[in-house]
């Protein structure tokens, strides 16, 4: 713009500018001066506008590469984070299954440790049973024996008793037919002959 402004203007205009009956030759050599440096002036300006234009297309295409690098990192990272994602559901998916069957591993454990703990309680409880019949049976024995003892003794002392009475009832009626016999000691003093220890002599015929 400015230099075209610097132009002085054409010969058309320097003709415009004079009456009818002035009209002179028009100057063919400045008319072509005008024309190249008009030429010129659009020429540069062609120059700075494809200047322009070429800066613009760089830029674009560096925003549009960019942005092909922006949807590259965000497709690596949706692909990424999808991989991450199914990795954790796998490994997820294996840990509640592993935890799944532990539990019921567990459970069983748990119900054959009570169906034990059952048993073995009903185990003791029928030999807590037996033992207090076997521990009655025992006292009733004992009970019986210890009767039969008492019983036992008391006819043991009444056979001791009778059988004393009797020896003592023998030895009176041996004592009083020595006593009558003048020609043998008395049966007490005889028995006093005898120590302990001494056998008794053999009875004679």
């Amino acid at each position: 713009a400015q230099a075209c402004s610097n132009l002085s203007p054409g010969p058309w205009a320097k003709m415009a500018g004079k009456g009818k009956g002035e009209l002179d030759e028009p100057n063919y050599e400045e008319e072509v001066f005008y024309m190249k440096k008009k030429i010129e002036v659009l020429q540069h300006r062609l120059m700075m506008k494809d200047e322009q234009a070429s800066a613009s297309r760089k830029s674009e295409e560096e925003l549009r590469q960019r942005i092909q690098e922006l949807d590259k990192c965000f497709e690596d990272e949706h692909e990424k984070c999808r991989e991450n994602t199914s990795e954790m559901s796998r490994q997820y998916r294996e840990m509640q299954e592993s935890f799944n069957e532990r539990i019921e591993v567990l459970q069983q454990l748990v119900a054959q440790a009570k169906h034990e703990i059952e048993a073995v309680t009903k185990e003791i409880e029928r030999v807590k049973v037996e033992k207090d019949e076997i521990i009655r049976q025992k006292d009733q024995e004992i009970k019986s024996l210890s009767h039969k003892m008492e019983t036992m003794a008391f006819e043991f002392a009444d056979m001791l008793k009778e059988t004393l009475d009797k020896m003592s009832q023998r030895i009176e009626v041996t004592h009083n037919s020595w006593d009558r016999d003048s020609t043998k000691p008395p049966l007490m003093n005889r028995l006093k002959a005898f120590t302990l220890t001494n056998e008794l002599p053999a009875v004679k015929d």
